[in-house]
């Protein structure tokens, strides 16, 4: 029996492991990080739409007249 071999596949099997939870991190921080973007850019457009006046308030006001 050699050892070397069996050393080398458990390493093997453990860095796959490994990988697969630091796969499975890094996806659920991503996901995490588009949610919070996702709402930033919501709360930005929301924001944006409540500071620009109404329109039908101001068209109609004045009258330009040039002779």
């Amino acid at each position: 029996m050699e050892i070397s071999a069996i050393s080398s596949s458990l390493l093997q099997q453990v860095s796959n492991s490994a990988t697969q939870t630091g796969d499975a991190v890094t996806i659920s921080v991503m996901r995490k990080a588009l949610d919070i973007q996702s709402s930033q850019a919501n709360q930005l457009i929301e924001s944006v739409a409540q500071s620009m006046p109404d329109p039908g308030s101001r068209l109609g006001q004045n009258i330009n007249i040039k002779v």
